[in-house]
C-alpha cells in the first residue's frame, strides 16, 4: 500500500513536470507568435509594394527586384524557423499531456485515499 506521504510527494513531483512543461509550451507559443508578427510584416510590405504601381527610382534602377528576392528570402527563413518551432510543440505537446495525465491520475488516487482513510 502506498503511504500518504509518499503519494504526496509524489504528486506534488508530477504537478511541478506538468507545469515545467506548460512553461515550455507556452515559450514556444511565445516564439512562434513573435515569427508570426515578422512574417506578417513581411508579406504586408509585399503586399504594399504590389499595389504601390509609381515609377520611383527603386523600380527604375531595378533594385525593387533585388529587394523581393531579399523579401522572399527572409520569408522562408522566417517560415523555416516557426516550422521547426512547430515541430518541436508537438514533441512538447506529448509530453505535456503524460505529465498533465500523470498528475490527474496522482491527484485523483490521493482523494481516494483520502477518502477511504475518513
Amino acid at each position: 500500500m502506498v503511504k500518504p506521504r509518499d503519494l504526496a510527494r509524489l504528486r506534488a513531483l508530477a504537478e511541478m513536470k506538468r507545469d515545467a512543461d506548460l512553461q515550455d509550451l507556452s515559450r514556444i507559443a511565445s516564439r512562434m507568435a513573435a515569427l508570426q508578427t515578422g512574417i506578417d510584416a513581411i508579406r504586408a510590405s509585399t503586399r504594399a509594394r504590389e499595389a504601390d504601381l509609381a515609377l520611383d527610382p527603386s523600380r527604375l534602377s531595378g533594385a525593387d527586384v533585388t529587394w523581393q528576392a531579399s523579401s522572399a528570402e527572409m520569408l522562408r527563413g522566417l517560415q523555416r524557423r516557426q516550422a521547426g518551432l512547430a515541430a518541436a510543440r508537438e514533441a512538447y505537446l506529448g509530453a505535456a499531456r503524460r505529465s498533465f495525465g500523470r498528475a490527474e491520475a496522482l491527484r485523483l488516487l490521493a482523494e481516494r485515499l483520502d477518502k477511504d482513510r475518513r
